[in-house]
């Protein structure tokens, strides 16, 4: 089975006016959570924003989660924390090389 992630809007941050913009999201705070075979990981961050650019900015009032979701994903903390969340995973899949066994008699 492939990595499936999750990512949970928690919070926003917003500045009231930037650059003649009002409403902007600064900030978002977000899990992001994956899951490969029952093995999961989930670590919860701070993504700040890159400044909006006016003639493609969406009003507050508009934005979707997914909108959201995009400028988070286009944050280099977020493919850091994937790159943590899917080291996780994969140190709990590895198979054991040591352990506590059973007497042999």
């Amino acid at each position: 089975m492939a990595l499936v992630t999750t990512l949970t809007i928690r919070q926003l941050e917003v500045q009231y006016i930037l650059d003649g913009l009002v409403n902007v999201i600064i900030s978002v705070q977000a899990n992001l959570s994956g899951n490969n075979s029952g093995y999961t990981s989930g670590w919860t961050q701070g993504f700040t924003l890159a400044p909006p650019v006016s003639s493609s900015f969406i009003p507050f009032e508009s934005l979707t989660e997914a909108d959201v979701i995009n400028f988070v994903k286009a944050t280099e903390l977020y493919d850091t924390t994937l790159a943590m969340v899917t080291n996780d995973i994969n140190k709990e899949m590895q198979t054991p090389t040591q352990g506590i066994c059973a007497f042999p008699w």
